[in-house]
């Protein structure tokens, strides 16, 4: 269980910290929507979404007895989740490669606002998800654990060499 709960929960955690830098990058552009255009599409990649699916891959493969169990129990929170990302890829596309003036609207509070909706919904599901893992104690699919943790260090490492170059090259 303890392999499953890493093979889970580490990229998961690495995703709410990307997730969160992303965050902070959509506000802090609210102060300067010139400077804050280039920063913050420059900052962020898919990579953060790798991390995502990786951990969401690595529930439902580690746990695949359980799959209803676990998709009844973080179902809505998903949902929410899912939702507030897909408005924030509406704002994302116009803020950044529909509308010409660099001006602050409505639009770029939609969009920080909606990392924060995301961000604390995908947390919820976690919580929902260890609960449910938790309370029911389910079977883990262990069969593939040797070939998942490898591949967890190599998705991690593949995350990590651009997000790396990326932070401390860009200012």
């Amino acid at each position: 269980m303890i392999g499953a709960l890493i093979l889970f929960l580490v990229p998961t955690l690495l995703f709410v910290i990307a997730f969160l830098y992303e965050t902070y990058l959509s506000f802090a552009r609210l102060k300067d929507p010139k400077k804050g255009k280039q920063q913050y599409v420059s900052a962020t990649w898919e990579v953060t979404h790798t991390l995502l699916i990786f951990a969401v891959v690595m529930l439902m493969m580690l746990f695949t007895k359980n799959i209803d169990g676990i998709s009844s129990a973080i179902f809505l929170s998903t949902f929410i989740a899912a939702f507030a990302l897909i408005v924030r890829l509406i704002c994302y596309v116009y803020i950044f490669y529909v509308r010409k003036k660099n001006k602050i609207t409505a639009v770029d509070w939609v969009f920080a606002l909606s990392h924060v909706v995301a961000a604390l919904f995908l947390v919820v599901t976690v919580v929902k998800a260890l609960w449910y893992l938790y309370k029911n104690n389910p079977e883990v699919n262990s069969q593939f654990i040797p070939y998942f943790i490898p591949g967890l260090l190599v998705v991690i490492a593949l995350c990590a060499v651009p997000m790396l170059t990326i932070y401390t090259t860009k200012k």
